[in-house]
């Protein structure tokens, strides 16, 4: 077996995500008690009580991260040395930074807190000036995609920002370019796209005041070695405490290469796949693209019962 782990990233929130590790295992909760004391934040009050909070990603990043976290804390030793390497969809990265290592919890929580705030404040500016928006394409192929945004961006901005699937894309920017582009796909054929409850137009250009700003934020972050590789959304490149600080600067305004990491799990002899975090959004990718790669997801304290059988070659 040759197992990865990788972390969800934002949006995948649900009412009461992670608290039942909290209450389970020591590992998870202290995770939690980092996070609230270095953000402020009362995390777990807002997963608990109030969900509409993490709309905004200056506490949706600090909120799924940890929650990723405290569940991945709680089942590490059972993993022992079996994971051979770790990804995340974009926030998903930092928790796998944080998961391998590269930073403490703390160092972790309070870059992020930095990031949201950082990308929030850029996100509201944006929208004040232009009005902007993400947009997800389902079951269009990606040369039509490509050139339908090449076309409509040359009179509005309009960037691809993930390459989540074989089947799934998502779109950055201004509202006007996102509905030009929405109303042709449709007039082609293609009725799943769909705009996204985001801030801002993330992974693309239109975020490089918010990139410049992080920048020197990075270089104050005491980065270490990791105990377990984890894989750049922007290169597909091993993070490492040389070109890491590079990767995340990047990462603000160049797409996220999902689609292609998941590729090269499976060149790299990948044969099984732990999905951490709230929610199943990255297995159920994996799954709706028919790929001969068994994932657990795992964001609940009963999937504990099933992680031998999986760490044995079950599905």
């Amino acid at each position: 077996m040759k197992l990865a782990v990788i972390f969800n990233g934002q949006g995948a929130q649900y009412p009461g995500m992670g608290l039942d590790f909290a209450e389970h295992y020591d590992e998870a909760k202290k995770v939690y008690q980092v996070a609230e004391e270095v953000t402020g934040y009362p995390i777990r009050e807002w997963i608990e009580e109030d969900q509409e909070v993490f709309k905004q990603t200056r506490h949706a990043q600090p909120g799924i991260a940890a929650t990723s976290l405290a569940i991945y804390n709680s089942i590490a030793p059972k993993l022992n040395s079996a994971v051979q390497v770790m990804a995340g969809l974009s926030l998903g990265e930092y928790s796998a930074l944080i998961a391998s290592n590269m930073l403490s919890l703390e160092e972790g929580f309070s870059l992020l807190k930095k990031r949201g705030d950082i990308m929030s404040r850029v996100c509201e500016k944006l929208n004040n000036e232009t009005n902007v928006q993400m947009l997800a394409v389902m079951l269009m192929p990606f040369e039509e995609i490509e050139t339908l945004v090449e076309e409509i961006s040359t009179d509005s901005p309009l960037y691809i920002a993930n390459i989540n699937s074989n089947n799934q894309v998502i779109l950055a920017g201004t509202t006007e370019a996102t509905k030009a582009f929405r109303k042709e796909a449709r007039a082609r054929g293609y009725r799943r796209v769909m705009p996204l409850k985001v801030e801002g137009p993330f992974h693309s250009p239109l975020m490089e005041e918010a990139r410049k700003s992080y920048e020197p934020i990075l270089e104050e972050m005491n980065f270490q070695k990791g105990k377990i590789p984890v894989v750049s959304n922007v290169n597909l490149e091993v993070n490492t405490v040389d070109n890491v600080r590079d990767h995340l600067s990047k990462h603000m305004t160049q797409p996220v290469q999902w689609k292609q990491t998941i590729d090269q799990f499976m060149a790299q002899g990948i044969t099984h796949v732990i999905q951490i975090g709230p929610g199943n959004t990255l297995g159920q990718l994996i799954e709706r693209d028919q790929l001969d790669l068994p994932v657990l997801v795992f964001d609940k304290v009963d999937d504990v019962a099933r992680i031998q059988n999986f760490l044995n070659g079950g599905h």
